[in-house]
């Protein structure tokens, strides 16, 4: 094959094609707004996306719920009925138990359901002959048995009789009980080992009047989650929005005027800061009245130290800005170039602060309702609901689970959502 040398190279050998224009000005990627490419960068995290899903149902609820249950079932966050007190979601007629006599058996442990439907007797022996009384049935529970009876299951033993014919006479009596009064229902006695249980019988649904059951007062439970859900959620929010605007002036102020006003504001700041700020709250609310509208002036006089702070870090960081010195060679006032140039161009760290606030406000107002400086009653909060459930725990268990896991979720949700934020609205995680 014949080389071509350097020296036979010409201009000749060569074919001008000019310039592909169309190529060279094709987009690679749409134009995006920030607002839009900080919405695409959200939807692309799942775990946000699923904790705004989940914080959105939760809203609604708040909102729709308590109209829902009043419409559906006629019920209201105030509305009590004593004879339904302590229902629960899974509704049963069976009986509770309790032993009235006993002069047979010996045990060293004794335990027992919420709702004493099933006793459990460990260790058993012999302690002599006698008499052996189970009360079955109790009239305050007419909510769950249907009726108010009261049944009384008696048995007498003799020398002979050992731990197994206990248990036969025991099951012949609540038999021979059950021939003679249907609604007795039965209870069975069955030997484990060395452990007596002994259960009432009956049926199960779904209650359909109350569907997540009634606390000590019989109050619908439905109803007064979602009640407090709106009490919370309201209390967070307003005190949100008091804090974020109080925290951008001052902030602001602070930030762009600089000098010796910085110094002096900011070392209040700092003073404010110091003193733990439960401290400020129950020192405030112990001379206000108790209530909606104090909690949440208490709420945002405690808090906006953090976004004043934000708010004067970021009024630094832009106000030597190209942006910045063009409005104020144009004669631009101080308020104008603080709320119209800056303000609007740090709105990424506030978002995300607010975010973050609100799962603390709501923690906050929770903690204060359960330690009694909350809203008054009747009125309802997730941290009141907790309370109340957790002083009926052991015989009520749901009534503190199901505010206890709307109030987890909530602030949950928040905090994941407000790690979204931060990346979405991050200028330096763009891709």
């Amino acid at each position: 094959m014949e080389k071509t040398s350097m020296a036979k190279i010409g201009s000749e050998m060569f074919e001008v094609e000019g310039k592909n224009l169309e190529a060279a000005q094709e987009l690679k990627r749409p134009s995006l707004s920030f607002g839009k490419d900080a919405v695409r960068r959200l939807k692309k995290n799942k775990m946000a996306m699923a904790s705004l899903w989940i914080l959105g149902i939760l809203i609604f609820m708040s909102v729709a719920g308590p109209w829902v249950s009043k419409a559906v079932s006629g019920h209201t966050y105030r509305r009590q009925d004593l004879s339904q007190q302590n229902q629960t979601m899974f509704m049963n007629n069976k009986r509770s138990l309790k032993l009235r006599k006993n002069q047979v058996l010996k045990y060293k442990k004794y335990t027992y359901t919420p709702r004493k439907t099933k006793l459990t007797f460990s260790r058993i022996s012999l302690k002599g002959t006698g008499k052996i009384a189970f009360q079955v049935g109790k009239e305050s529970e007419y909510a769950f048995q249907g009726d108010k009876k009261e049944y009384m299951l008696e048995i007498e033993t003799q020398s002979g009789d050992n731990i197994a014919s206990i248990v036969s006479k025991l099951n012949e009596a609540s038999r021979k009980l059950l021939e003679e009064d249907p609604d007795f229902r039965g209870v069975t006695f069955k030997k484990q080992g060395n452990k007596l249980v002994v259960a009432s019988q009956g049926d199960s649904w779904f209650n359909t009047r109350y569907w997540l059951g009634t606390d000590e007062f019989g109050r619908d439970i439905f109803t007064r989650l979602w009640e407090g859900g709106r009490v919370s959620f309201l209390i967070a929010f307003l005190s949100v929005m008091m804090t974020i605007l109080f925290g951008i002036i001052y902030g602001g102020i602070s930030g762009y005027i600089g000098g010796k006003l910085d110094i002096v504001m900011m070392r209040i700041i700092e003073i404010l800061m110091v003193i733990p700020s439960l401290l400020y709250i129950i020192l405030l609310l112990t001379v206000m009245e108790p209530g909606m509208k104090p909690i949440t002036i208490v709420l945002a006089i405690t808090s906006w130290m953090g976004t004043a702070r934000i708010v004067r870090g970021e009024v630094l960081r832009l106000k030597h800005s190209e942006y910045v010195i063009a409005a104020e060679t144009l004669g631009a006032g101080t308020s104008r170039i603080i709320f119209l140039h800056l303000i609007p161009n740090i709105m990424g760290p506030i978002i995300v602060n607010m975010t973050m606030m609100i799962p603390r406000m709501i923690f906050a107002e929770a903690f204060l309702s359960f330690i009694g400086l909350g809203v008054p009653a009747p009125f309802a909060s997730w941290g009141s609901l907790v309370n109340e459930g957790a002083k009926i725990f052991t015989q009520s268990p749901h009534q503190l689970f199901i505010p206890a896991l709307a109030l987890s979720l909530t602030m949950l949700a928040f905090n994941i959502l407000g790690d979204g934020l931060r990346d979405a609205l991050d200028p330096r995680l763009r891709k």
